[in-house]
This record gives C-alpha cells, sequence and structure tokens, in this order.
C-alpha cells in the first residue's frame, strides 16, 4: 500500500486493494466489505451449535428470520465462508462441516437433492430414479461429515393456495431427510417461513430454534456505520464520527436495514473513487440518495 494514502483504520485485509485504480477495485474486494452485527453473533452462536451437534434420530434444527435486507442470506454466507471444506486424510472425501443452497422456487425435492450433491461435488451423471437420488444423497452428506444443512430463501416458496398440496409434500421430504441424517438443518426466509412451517407440525418439530433478524436503531447504526467505516476500500478516510449529519441521512434513506446500508455504500465508493476524493461525506452521501429505494417517488428530507 502507498505511503501517500490516509487511511489509517482501514482494516488489513483491505489494505491490498487500494493500489487498484477505479471501481474496478470494488469489484475486487466487493464481497469481503461485511460487518457482523449482535444479531449475526447470535445466529453465529445457534448455527455452531447446529454444526456440532451429536447425531441425533430427532436433530433439533434452526429458522433464521427477518423482513428482506436483515442480512440473513449474508449472515449464512459468512457462516459458510468461515467452515470452508477440507481433505480428511482418513478418506477420499473432503470434508464438509456446513454447505448452503437456496430453495427452489418450485418445492421439488429432486432439485434440492440436485443441489446438495452439487455443492459437495459429487453430482450424478445420469438421471437417477428419486429414491436413487436420495440414497445417494444421504450416503454423500454422511460421508462428507456434513455438520449442518443450510437452506435459504425458503419464502420464495409460492403460498398460492394451487401449491399448498406441493409444500406439504416438500416439508414432509424435508423431515425425512433430517432424521435419515440425523443432522439439524437450517432455513432462512422471511415471516412466510415461520408460519408456513408452525402450521405443519411434521416439520415445527425439526426446526425450533428462531434467530430474527431486525433493522437496527439509529443509536446501534451509528455503531455499524463505524464498524463498515473500517472495511470501505477507500484511499482516505471518511471519518463517519465526525458528521453527525451523514449518520442521520444514511440512517433515514436505509431505515436501518443493513443490505440497504450495504448498497448505500458501495454507490457511495463508487462516487468516491469516481471523484478522485476517496472518502465518503454527507455531500457524497446526498449525490446517492435517489439510488436508494426508501427515496424513489419522494424526495427524503
Amino acid at each position: 500500500m502507498s505511503d501517500t494514502y490516509d487511511n489509517p483504520t482501514l482494516r488489513p485485509e483491505m489494505q491490498e486493494f487500494l493500489d487498484i485504480e477505479g471501481r474496478g477495485r470494488l469489484g475486487e474486494c466487493w464481497n469481503r466489505v461485511w460487518v457482523p452485527t449482535p444479531s449475526t453473533k447470535e445466529a453465529f452462536i445457534e448455527l455452531q451449535d447446529c454444526m456440532n451437534a451429536a447425531q441425533s434420530t430427532k436433530p433439533r434444527g434452526l429458522i433464521i428470520t427477518g423482513e428482506a435486507d436483515t442480512g440473513k442470506s449474508r449472515t449464512m454466507q459468512a457462516f459458510r465462508d468461515l467452515h470452508q471444506p477440507r481433505m480428511d486424510p482418513e478418506s477420499e472425501y473432503a470434508e464438509h462441516r456446513v454447505i448452503y443452497l437456496t430453495a427452489p422456487d418450485n418445492p421439488d425435492p429432486v432439485v434440492v437433492l440436485k443441489k446438495i450433491l452439487a455443492e459437495l461435488g459429487h453430482p450424478l451423471r445420469y438421471n437417477p430414479s428419486p429414491a436413487d437420488l436420495r440414497s445417494h444423497a444421504v450416503t454423500m452428506l454422511k460421508a462428507c461429515r456434513v455438520g449442518t444443512v443450510m437452506i435459504d430463501e425458503i419464502h420464495d416458496i409460492s403460498r398460492d393456495s394451487r401449491m399448498n398440496s406441493k409444500i406439504v409434500s416438500f416439508l414432509v421430504f424435508m423431515k425425512s431427510l433430517i432424521n435419515d441424517t440425523g443432522r439439524p438443518f437450517v432455513v432462512g426466509g422471511t415471516q412466510v417461513v415461520l408460519d408456513m412451517i408452525a402450521s405443519e407440525d411434521q416439520i415445527a418439530g425439526r426446526l425450533n430454534t428462531v434467530v430474527k433478524l431486525k433493522p437496527f436503531t439509529l443509536s446501534e447504526f451509528a455503531m455499524i456505520l463505524l464498524a463498515f467505516e473500517r472495511m470501505l476500500p477507500l484511499r482516505r478516510q471518511s471519518r463517519f464520527r465526525e458528521n453527525e449529519g451523514l449518520v442521520q441521512l444514511a440512517y433515514t434513506l436505509t431505515q436501518g436495514y443493513i443490505g440497504r446500508l450495504n448498497y448505500l455504500l458501495e454507490d457511495a465508493c463508487k462516487v468516491a473513487i469516481d471523484s478522485g476524493e476517496e472518502r465518503i461525506t454527507l455531500s457524497t452521501i446526498d449525490r446517492v440518495r435517489d439510488r436508494s429505494i426508501v427515496s424513489v417517488g419522494r424526495r427524503v428530507a
């Protein structure tokens, strides 16, 4: 990193990207810009418990829920990233302590099983019968010593009345798969997830722990914003702590949702880099405010 840069609080793992010119810098490292919050730390503790749980005939799984943009998917992905596959010298298979996949739009067990095998790196090269596919998936989950399976975006499954029977069948399939593997599963989604699972006793008994992610209060938001400042790949320190107006405007635009804050800061970084200012100011936020979904159709005061 050049000695001419003035961002002393930037985290070491982000400093290496400062020499990259233009917006390409963000493309190289924005996926690393993530800040754990009190809610995500709570989720990590519960996820760790699922991953390390003893084998059981009735494993107790987890639901991570919350409104859109509260950080459910990013939390689950960050947990996965902390537990990368590793080779087991005593086995021909890599050990996958945790795998992450998104639920299909159509509640089809075959699609889920194929996604599981793809995540494990052992997809079948032919079209097996559903029974053979299921048997192979269960075998590989055990062979790869999977601690927990995280299935995200469950709320995208339609609640259309025409889908009810398929949804019930899908939930029964999930319960059966959990029983067969003896491992806790984790599902992520909005309040629809809780309503859907709570309505089906067969699956509620396997997913009966809930972590709910929420938007931040203003005081919580200010602390999260300061933590984000240390991750932003800019050559000058933005000094959010000294700019109460910036904090208030960012909170108004994002309404305390971490997903929206992530988008807002990414847009602000683009402006900061393009202008050569290399830091985010109140003026920077003002220039990108109309990109915020909450300000579309109305001007935020």
